[in-house]
């Protein structure tokens, strides 16, 4: 008890000493290991607290200030003190972490300045982009107008059959547009019923061969890419909801992508087979140093978690453009 009043003295005394400026000299002589207070059997240092005070130099402008970090970090000397004391040490939850903590600092420490050393010249990317032009092609994409005429889910006989009479009719409408006009233009405001492009013309934008577009049907999807040049006019095409009308309004074959699109992409792959070949290597010395025995028949054994392989796994990102 004695000895911890002694130490309490000292440390004030310190404090007051550092805070106040009367030792400068010194201080500034001092060891960074010399101690600016006790807390139980730890000590705060002159170091550490300077640390701590750079670390925060915008907010420390006062010696009141300071005097508040110090007690600051004195407190939480004190709960670590206690904790301690409490068995938290030996806490499952805290040892998990602090073992994530130390991974996580020997990965920094050792995997990631291998990681920082690597590049990809641009000689490499150039070779890569000649060797792989095959693999770097954009999709054959057309671009189409719709005209959908909605059939309710409970219409009539005659009304299925009228209905049917008023798409053969924009039909013969959009065969007689002027060669000029691109997509359904007026016949699209007049008969189609699909707002959102009924006023473009029936302008449904690119869409990509082999996906389609969500709006419309397969039925309709495969007879837009079954058009094979720009003004053809598809034949009525009866779907499940209605009436449907085509006309390809433009078409793009698929073609190499230029090198200057793609490049950062090819250099992003390039750097990370390199990344996954220096941790491959990383892993590899790690099992000559650390023995390992896993035990495969008893992880057969054990039931995954149901739905746990049912999610679509994520997909890297796709080269610009495609």
């Amino acid at each position: 008890m004695i000895y911890r009043k002694t130490c309490i003295l000292a440390g004030s005394v310190l404090i007051v000493l550092y805070l106040t400026g009367l030792n400068h000299s010194a201080r500034s002589e001092a060891p960074s290991s010399e101690p600016l207070a006790y807390v139980d059997e730890n000590t705060i240092t002159v170091g550490e607290f300077e640390t701590e005070m750079a670390h925060r130099a915008p907010q420390i402008k006062s010696q009141e200030q300071m005097k508040a970090l110090l007690d600051e970090m004195v407190r939480f000397e004190m709960i670590y003190a206690i904790a301690l004391k409490s068995g938290y040490d030996k806490d499952p939850q805290i040892l998990s972490r602090f073992k994530r903590l130390m991974v996580n600092k020997y990965i920094e420490d050792v995997l990631e300045p291998r990681f920082a050393k690597l590049t990809v010249s641009d000689t490499e990317v150039e070779d890569y982009y000649k060797t792989h032009t095959a693999d770097l092609v954009t999709s054959k994409r057309v671009r189409a107008a719709v005209i959908r005429i909605d059939v309710p889910a409970r219409a009539s006989k005659n009304k299925k059959s009228e209905l049917l009479k008023k798409a053969k009719a924009a039909r013969v409408e959009a065969l007689k547009l002027d060669p000029a006009t691109r997509s359904f233009g007026p016949v699209a405001v007049k008969y189609s019923d699909h707002q959102p492009t009924r006023y473009r013309g029936g302008d449904t934008g690119w869409i990509e061969a082999g996906k389609g577009d969500q709006w419309w049907p397969p039925v309709v999807n495969e007879a837009i890419l079954s058009l094979s040049k720009p003004g053809e006019v598809s034949p009525v095409i009866p779907a499940s909801n209605g009436y449907y009308l085509v006309k390809l309004m433009e078409m793009r074959e698929s073609q190499p992508r230029p090198f200057a699109v793609v490049k950062e992409r090819i250099r992003y792959e390039l750097l990370t087979e390199k990344k996954a070949q220096v941790e491959h290597e990383f892993y590899e010395e790690l099992k000559a140093k650390v023995p390992v025995k896993v035990d495969r028949k008893r992880l057969g054994a054990i039931e995954s978690p149901k739905g746990s392989f049912d999610k679509e796994p994520k997909q890297p990102p796709g080269i610009p453009g495609q």
